[in-house]
């Protein structure tokens, strides 16, 4: 399995456009790894978490032909994870000869509005419904798409809908942990991951070095995450652990996280990391 991070900052992207903080004067200046766009992951080549706002940008800067994608796991409805305009370029007069015809897009009651208000949006192809479906799921209930096993699972994130992580295991039984956004693991998806292991885990660190809150974790807490996942054994000492979707008010530059993350058994992400497991 080919896991590739696509973008690595928070809502805002770093540098953030209209910010004149330090870090995203710096970032502008020092450039590279400090340059994070709004969170994406591609798996292989043919399933998306999330579609958010640098999506276009990320198929040029990266190469991709998006038209083989045929399942986007929605997190949650925030704008930098779905944004759900740009899909109305699936479908003639904007697209044609697609290989892979229909895109599945699989998430929550919210994201589930959010699509039929674009299939009647005025810029819509009529034809849009036949080239993009949506499966509404919830925490706990399995499903498979393709050659992937998928467990939606409980995010403690924005309490006016229900956000979800997930488990996702190829037909090689190789598996990955995508936990964000989130401000802890419920007791619930703790034990369903407990009978699970890990070879990659990937958490939300949008707090960095501060202090933590109710819907997003920091450094600190993601150590703990992985203590525990080490202690119940979804996770062991092949497992890779790394952090993403940081903020640039409460993160460091890229250097300085690597070094902090590195410290407590991590990874930090940056725009185009790709881990095969």
């Amino acid at each position: 399995m080919k896991f590739q991070y696509l973008g690595t900052a928070a809502a805002e992207g770093w540098p953030a456009p209209f910010c004149q903080c330090s870090n995203c004067k710096n970032a502008r200046i020092m450039r590279g790894k400090n340059l994070r766009s709004r969170p994406q992951v591609l798996i292989n080549d043919d399933l998306l978490m999330d579609y958010g706002p640098d999506t276009f940008y990320h198929s040029i800067h990266y190469g991709l032909e998006l038209d083989l994608v045929k399942t986007v796991l929605l997190t949650h409805s925030h704008s930098d994870h779905f944004y759900p305009l740009q899909l109305i370029l699936r479908a003639a007069p904007y697209a044609y000869n697609l290989r892979a015809q229909t895109l599945c897009l699989y998430g929550n009651e919210k994201c589930r509005s959010m699509y039929e208000e674009l299939l009647v949006h005025p810029e819509a192809p009529t034809e849009l419904k036949n080239y993009i479906d949506f499966k509404t799921v919830s925490a706990f209930s399995p499903f498979y798409t393709g050659q992937y096993q998928i467990m939606p699972l409980k995010a403690m994130h924005d309490p006016r809908e229900n956000c979800l992580l997930y488990a996702i295991t190829d037909n090689y039984g190789k598996a990955v942990f995508y936990g964000n956004d989130t401000g802890s693991i419920c007791e619930e998806t703790w034990a369903t991951i407990s009978s699970m292991h890990f070879n990659l885990v990937s958490l939300d660190c949008t707090m960095g070095t501060n202090a933590s809150c109710s819907s997003h974790l920091n450094l600190e807490k993601c150590s703990q995450i992985r203590e525990k996942m080490l202690a119940d054994g979804c996770a062991d000492s092949s497992t890779i652990f790394i952090i993403t979707h940081f903020s640039h008010g409460c993160c460091p530059l890229h250097n300085e996280l690597s070094a902090a993350a590195k410290q407590h058994g991590f990874l930090a992400a940056y725009d185009g990391l790709s881990i095969t497991i």
